[in-house]
């Protein structure tokens, strides 16, 4: 939140959500796991994750005070997940492993921090 010059809401949990898809339109909020290529970046004021989901396979991992897998890894992040700063490496590896490619110009952003969609915008194309 400081290095993108954000301030979370005092007193209320906060969150940042980013759905990045691999089509030329935004990413619909509802989706299907089994046939959608979706990578969920979940930014919230106790934890963090990221979601993937890709020809029917899905992984989930979740970061509290240490990283685990919410309910499947088929794609075994949880061994490659980086810090949070560093997040930019899985997509990355993600594109080259699946050959796909995130449309971080149509990322879905949603947010109740206030100004926080043009900061969040400016660091997923930094990705």
């Amino acid at each position: 939140m400081r290095a993108r010059l954000l301030s979370p809401p005092a007193l209320t949990p906060w969150h940042i959500e980013i759905s990045l898809g691999v089509l030329a339109e935004a990413p619909p909020a509802a989706f299907n796991e089994r046939i959608d290529t979706r990578l969920r970046i979940e930014i919230y004021s106790d934890e963090w994750g990221v979601f993937f989901c890709h020809q029917g396979k899905t992984s989930w991992i979740r970061v509290t005070d240490v990283a685990f897998v919410h309910g499947r890894d088929d794609f075994s992040l949880l061994s490659q997940l980086p810090p949070l700063k560093d997040i930019g490496a899985l997509v990355r590896s993600l594109e080259r492993q699946h050959t796909l490619a995130f449309r971080r110009e149509h990322a879905l952003v949603r947010s109740n921090v206030a100004g926080a969609e043009a900061a969040v915008r400016s660091w997923i194309r930094s990705l």
